[in-house]
């Protein structure tokens, strides 16, 4: 009886010893990969807000087009009252390669409302890529999510 009780004694307390190990610093991807999501959160934010600054704050002057593409924001900023902008968080894939770019892929929906009632309305999936040392926008990869498509809906 006594074997047995001290048996599961030194059993338990190596399980415990095992449980309570030192704990791991995340992986670079897993650092890359909310560093990501949270700049996501921060371009949605900012161009929820219409604050153009804080948008074009997190895209790369290595973006291609960077110029028209600030114009087109503004733009956008200009003629739409409000903006609501939704990434899918739950369905993303976030792809970091090594001494690579990162890619987010996801899916998207947005509305855009005029003053004069009318609305645009879009989504769909797309993969923004981003430098991995600054984590500014560096592509889209498919059509833009901040570019409303010319199909008006009446309210």
């Amino acid at each position: 009886m006594n074997r047995t009780l001290s048996a599961i004694i030194v059993t338990a307390l190596l399980f415990t010893m095992a449980a309570c190990s030192e704990k791991k610093a995340p992986e670079p991807a897993a650092l890359q990969g909310k560093n990501i999501l949270s700049v996501l959160k921060a371009m949605g934010q900012s161009y929820e807000k219409k604050n153009l600054n804080a948008f074009m704050s997190d895209v790369s002057d290595r973006y291609p087009d960077r110029g028209p593409f600030s114009k087109s924001i503004a733009a956008i900023f200009a003629k739409y009252e409000t903006i609501h902008f939704n990434i899918q968080y739950t369905k993303m894939l976030v792809m970091a390669k090594e001494g690579g770019q990162i890619k987010a892929t996801f899916t998207w929906d947005a509305e855009w409302l005029a003053a004069k009632g009318t609305a645009q309305k879009n989504g769909g999936r797309v993969t923004l890529v981003f430098d991995p040392g600054s984590f500014k926008l560096v592509a889209i990869e498919g059509k833009s999510p901040f570019i409303p498509a010319e199909n008006p809906v009446k309210q």
